[in-house]
């Protein structure tokens, strides 16, 4: 993802995001292209970024998140249930995509009626 597609799915600006990366709660990936350096968010990084902000929809200060993501960082073995969860998700956003076209579909055929 984009800075602007992540910054958009968790409804925060951007400029949260580089605060975010500044304080060393999220880890973007830097890209070069012929314009410049572009951040892209990876799974790791996406996982960071709405851990963090749920924390801090939460209340929690930024000195309680960047606790938190320090302790989350050190658990291992939790490649198998993050993959697992990654699944859920993307069968769930599959769904939902199906579901919005066949809504889609079913407003034309009233409509045409």
């Amino acid at each position: 993802m984009t800075i602007t597609e992540l910054a958009g799915a968790l409804g925060v600006r951007t400029s949260t995001l580089r605060f975010w990366e500044k304080s060393g709660l999220i880890v973007p990936e830097r890209v070069s292209s012929r314009v410049g350096a572009a951040r892209r968010y990876p799974v790791p990084a996406i996982r960071e970024a709405r851990i963090t902000a749920a924390l801090r929809a939460a209340g929690y200060r930024i000195p309680d998140v960047q606790n938190a993501m320090r302790s989350i960082r050190q658990l291992h073995d939790v490649e198998e249930p993050s993959k697992a969860l990654e699944n859920r998700i993307d069968a769930i956003a599959q769904r939902t995509r199906a579901l919005l076209r066949a809504g889609a579909d079913l407003a034309e055929m009233i409509a045409g009626t």
